[in-house]
């Protein structure tokens, strides 16, 4: 999708203390960022000075690994935190994530319509589907195959879809003199007896200026490519090297086509950033976060995203060829296990491997503004990506050093925008309105 012509698109992870396993223990860093509202509100406040597309939060709804060593990566609710962030911002786009595996439709249909409507058509919903035992525990045991997982998840989008749809433009007349509020035979009734969850509708207000959120997708195994291909408009890929990520974006490209969507969803894979002034200097701060790893854990939860017992890693030797399992069967995220494969079939060491893949397995980049930058141009221009979600090593100081050094250099050689030319998500991504918008929703102050 992406070309020369085209603009870059940046998003921002807001991944707890950030994407460096040890960044909570960075000088300057509060160890307890994953619940802090303002540790979030200000990283946000440096994205949206950055003019990114949007800041992107994560969620697992449990403690997925132990604490003892190790803050959780996020424990606030994506969209009460991205409702904060709303009423602080002004133009950034807020995406939060929330499973279709242990939530219910109606509720999460309504639950981000309304937090779009709070932002004025800023709000983006990260579909993903669920498996950890952890949160598997805190709903009741309910263990979901993958087959299954993503059979519910293509319904529960589409009917989220639909249930954002049920008001349509003509549906408030808001005539004060006459007395007539709405027509509501204009109202989009889902059908109870031909939806997978029996939803009727509609939702209980109209949509915001965007016509409704815009829909993500995280998934890298087949199923979720099916899904991104054929439900979202933007996907959030794990790909740690070029050739890779022009095979699985021309895979999303060719199934999207099929499924009659010629242009497909933006492909914005997430992107580690460790950033000095110079090469020396990023190198010596990517050694001081790598030395406050604690190493047996970090080896214990590379065993665990493979699917594999610890006992058979050693820190100092490549992860034996005969124990890698098959993307079909690993426990967590497919894209994650693809980047980590890709560096143990090259040789590298449990700790080489450890030290190259942080936040679940996206790409590191170590270097100067100058060099993220030509490397962010790269993969651009060669089709593999529209652009990135940033994860700075370390929020509290690596998101200011992307913005300020890193972005000037992308502005300077076209690719990326000077201001914000629009007010929703879907004007800062280029995707279009769905349908015209009520106009109470569209002309009346929050």
């Amino acid at each position: 999708m992406s070309s020369v012509n085209s603009m870059l698109h940046l998003g921002l992870n807001l991944h707890g203390a950030g994407g460096h396993s040890a960044a909570w223990r960075w000088p300057g860093t509060n160890p307890s960022a994953f619940f802090d509202i303002e540790h979030y509100v200000r990283a946000a406040k440096v994205a949206e000075r950055g003019l990114l597309d949007a800041v992107f939060l994560a969620d697992t709804p449990a403690i997925s690994f132990d604490i003892t060593h190790q803050p959780p990566l996020n424990g606030l609710e994506p969209t009460l935190v991205l409702a904060v962030i709303a009423r602080e911002t002004q133009r950034i786009g807020l995406i939060a994530t929330a499973s279709t595996t242990y939530n219910e439709p109606y509720n999460l249909a309504r639950r981000f319509q309304s937090l779009d409507v709070i932002s004025r058509g800023r709000v983006a919903w990260n579909a993903v589907t669920t498996s950890s035992p952890a949160t598997v525990a805190n709903f009741g045991g309910r263990e979901v195959g993958r087959a299954d997982r993503y059979r519910r998840a293509e319904d529960f989008v589409e009917t989220v879809r639909a249930l954002w749809l049920s008001w349509s433009g003509e549906v408030v007349i808001a005539d004060q003199a006459a007395g007539v509020y709405a027509d509501q035979s204009q109202f989009r009734l889902l059908d109870p007896n031909t939806n997978s969850f029996g939803i009727r509708g509609p939702l209980t207000h109209p949509a915001s200026p965007q016509g409704h959120p815009v829909i993500v997708q995280a998934g890298g195994s087949d199923p979720g490519l099916r899904l991104g291909a054929r439900s979202a408009d933007v996907v959030f890929a794990a790909a740690g090297d070029l050739t890779t990520a022009l095979r699985e974006a021309e895979r999303l490209r060719a199934l999207s086509r099929q499924f009659g969507r010629p242009a497909g969803p933006l492909i914005l894979p997430g992107l580690v950033t460790c950033i000095g002034g110079t090469e020396k200097e990023a190198a010596r701060r990517k050694e001081k976060l790598d030395g406050l790893l604690d190493l047996e854990r970090a080896t214990g939860a590379l065993a665990r995203s493979m699917g594999v017992a610890v006992e058979k890693l050693s820190l100092e030797r490549p992860i034996p060829e005969e124990v890698l399992p098959d993307a079909d069967h690993v426990p967590f995220s497919v894209g994650h296990h693809r980047t980590i494969e890709a560096l143990a079939r090259q040789g590298r060491t449990v700790r080489e491997i450890i030290s190259s893949v942080q936040a679940f397995g996206h790409r590191l980049l170590v270097g100067t503004p100058e060099q993220i930058a030509e490397s962010i141009e790269a993969w651009f221009r060669a089709g593999a990506v529209d652009g990135f979600n940033i994860i700075p090593d370390v929020l509290t100081d690596g998101t200011s050093a992307f913005v300020d050094n890193v972005v000037p250099i992308l502005q300077k050689r076209g690719l990326f925008r000077k201001e914000y030319l629009g007010q929703t998500l879907r004007e800062h991504f280029g995707i279009s309105t769905p349908f015209e918008p009520a106009r109470a929703t569209a002309s009346s102050p929050l």
